[in-house]
């Protein structure tokens, strides 16, 4: 049975082929867009939020921990204003929930009025770099951490938060983030299937679409990645290093150029990076790391050769990571270029561009097979 075939999505003006797959069992990965990045967040996503046990015991640990009797900022409540209301049923003072979303915000007073905190919880619509708030708070509580540690703007946005909202010496969960990443096959992740986007998946790649008003080369997820030991065995090449360090309770760096070296540890064809990250919600925690442990942060594909190019162990990639903000002062625009040095043979270059929202579409080999032409 054919899984994959070319069908069409709508962008704004007109139709663009996208590569889908079909969606069943027997294919383990398929594509699915960086939606955290976005504003389109439904149903489906803030499911998936709350059913990632490891996400909500760490920040709920932490927020009973540190959310009595102080004053707390939510940033990113959602709909539902999960951490919002912990912090009030654990104790807080007083919470101010900021969402920018108008419907999750609008969703998020009535689930406060209806748990009975609408005394001491105050929704904020708009964006926490643009609200302003009657008194600093004591403690910032955000889930703006991204498929990419910092792709959601935790960098620019936390470090506003700590100069305008929150009291100097002021406590933020989580602790620490970090990007990181492995050498992938993605041939052998997928069973030698190409990967597409399931039709479930359509409806988000238009939002985003229509978010940014024009189709481009937008970041893509190896979803399924996660929930498969035996695919990650078999198509991880090295162990995983770690890019853009955000320390949230110290000085944040949300730009910079981070240099890195993968060692390959088994044979096989490298096509790109897994890209995950890991999250320490408290200090004293054990992080939460998307690249080898179920969670509803899924690995991005960062893709280097388009035939793959043969490695064996001992064989290195070192490369450098550099963020740079986008012209929206919050979404990072990321690049990597590296070398593939092998024993024997000249250095290979390799580039990956993933900016938030390109001028360009189907610039890279990836986008051009994901979206072929008509």
């Amino acid at each position: 049975m054919q899984r994959s075939y070319v069908a069409e999505l709508a962008a704004p003006g007109h139709k663009v082929p996208v590569r889908a797959c079909v969606d069943e069992p027997t294919q383990p990965i398929w594509l699915f867009p960086s939606v955290g990045e976005y504003p389109v967040y439904g149903d489906f996503v803030y499911d998936m939020m709350l059913a990632d046990e490891r996400r909500m015991s760490r920040y709920t640990r932490a927020v009973r921990r540190f959310a009595p009797g102080r004053t707390v900022l939510d940033i990113g409540t959602g709909q539902d204003a999960v951490w919002a209301l912990a912090a009030a049923r654990a104790g807080a003072r007083h919470v101010w929930a900021v969402e920018v979303i108008p419907k999750s915000a609008r969703i998020a007073r009535k689930n406060i009025e209806q748990a009975g905190f609408a005394d001491r919880i105050t929704v904020v619509e708009g964006l926490s770099t643009e609200v302003e708030l009657p008194e600093r708070v004591d403690m910032c509580v955000s889930e703006i951490i991204g498929t990419l540690g910092g792709s959601e703007g935790a960098g620019p946005v936390l470090r506003d938060a700590r100069e305008r909202l929150v009291k100097p010496g002021g406590m933020f969960v989580p602790h620490r983030s970090a990007t990181t990443a492995v050498a992938l096959d993605l041939g052998s992740a997928t069973g030698g299937e190409p990967p597409g986007f399931p039709p479930a998946a359509f409806g988000f790649v238009e939002e985003i679409f229509a978010a940014v008003g024009r189709p481009f080369d937008l970041r893509v997820c190896l979803a399924g990645l996660q929930d498969v030991p035996e695919a990650r065995e078999r198509s991880y090449l090295s162990g995983a290093v770690e890019v853009e360090p955000l320390e949230f309770n110290g000085e944040l760096r949300p730009e910079g150029v981070d240099t890195a070296e993968l060692t390959f540890t088994r044979p096989g064809s490298f096509s790109g990076l897994a890209l995950g990250m890991r999250l320490w919600v408290a200090e004293d925690d054990v992080p939460i790391d998307s690249l080898f442990e179920w969670s509803n942060w899924t690995p991005v594909y960062a893709a280097l050769s388009e035939e793959g190019l043969p490695v064996r162990p001992g064989d290195r990639f070192a490369f450098e990571f550099t963020t740079t903000m986008s012209d929206d002062g919050v979404h990072p625009d990321c690049a990597l270029t590296g070398e593939l040095r092998r024993d024997s043979g000249p250095a290979v270059p390799l580039r990956w561009d993933s900016a938030h929202h390109p001028d360009g579409f189907r610039e890279s080999f990836f986008h051009r097979w994901m979206f072929p032409e008509a």
